[in-house]
């Protein structure tokens, strides 16, 4: 019996895919107004949709990132 191996095109995709929703989360976050090494840093580690309220609610962005954290 043969091991089955998974195809490296859909572990290729997995990793663009991760790439792209962290681009996509760091730009949300700056476009909340945090800095770009901030936006990097924590674009996979808090909730950019709790951080988004705080802000809303006239938190600055480094406030609302230290309550989400």
């Amino acid at each position: 019996m043969e091991p089955m191996l998974m195809p490296t095109d859909d572990l290729v995709s997995d990793s663009e895919e991760e790439l792209r929703v962290h681009a996509w989360r760091t730009e949300q976050l700056r476009r909340l107004g945090l800095h770009r090494i901030l936006a990097e840093t924590f674009a996979d580690l808090v909730d950019w949709h709790a951080l988004a309220a705080l802000v809303e609610r006239g938190c600055s962005p480094e406030l609302a990132l230290d309550i989400v954290r």
